[in-house]
């Protein structure tokens, strides 16, 4: 078991004016656990670097491990039509345990300022009850909205979580980040893809 880093693809916005990678790193705390320690293997920091018109990347969000979580990535799904907005999704879990948190993340490249609903709560007030769902974010809908999918989770993640799934079944979502709400997602609806992949930056 070494330390890595990988980074992504760099995505292009539709205008060509702004584009972001991410970075995340595994760093091996110890290469095998000894008698009596009962801290983590290894943990990960994770970075997401955005450029604007003057072509410099920089640095806009570090997520560090946490006691609780100490693994985590972050995946760039899209930019907005307009190219302002830039969609992302944060994963975070315990390494050796089972289940994954995933939320999305949007970042509005000219305020700066992200916006991060706590899905946790999205999905307990949709459903009325404290549930868990394997969450995954699919891309940018109009007017700003996402589209996410829920997933049951699987036994040992309910054990572990302490809670039960919201749904028994796979479903599509609009999720209106400002009032924090979910609806079903059409299934007329078509999720567009306006980011265009390069190389990732050497």
């Amino acid at each position: 078991m070494t330390s890595r880093t990988v980074r992504s693809e760099i995505l292009v916005s539709r205008d060509g004016k702004h584009r972001a990678y991410t970075e995340v790193e595994a760093k091996v705390v110890h290469a095998q656990r000894s008698p009596g320690y009962a801290g983590p293997v290894c943990v990960n920091n994770s970075r997401l670097f955005v450029a604007g018109e003057e072509g410099q990347f920089k640095l806009v969000f570090l997520q560090e491990p946490t006691e609780a979580e100490g693994g985590n990535s972050l995946r760039v799904v899209d930019w907005s039509e307009s190219g302002r907005e830039l969609l992302a999704e944060l994963v975070q879990w315990q390494y050796e345990s089972p289940g994954v948190t995933r939320s999305p993340m949007v970042y509005d490249s000219l305020t700066t300022v992200f916006q991060e609903p706590e899905m946790a709560h999205v999905l307990d007030k949709h459903f009325g009850v404290d549930c868990g769902s394997d969450l995954h974010v699919l891309g940018f809908l109009p007017e700003g909205k996402i589209a996410v999918e829920t997933k049951p989770l699987t036994p040992e993640a309910e054990e572990v979580l302490g809670v039960q799934s919201c749904s028994k079944k796979r479903s599509e979502w609009v999720l209106t980040i400002g009032s924090e709400s979910l609806a079903p997602l059409p299934e007329t609806t078509k999720i567009q893809h306006y980011g265009k992949p390069e190389p990732p930056p050497k």
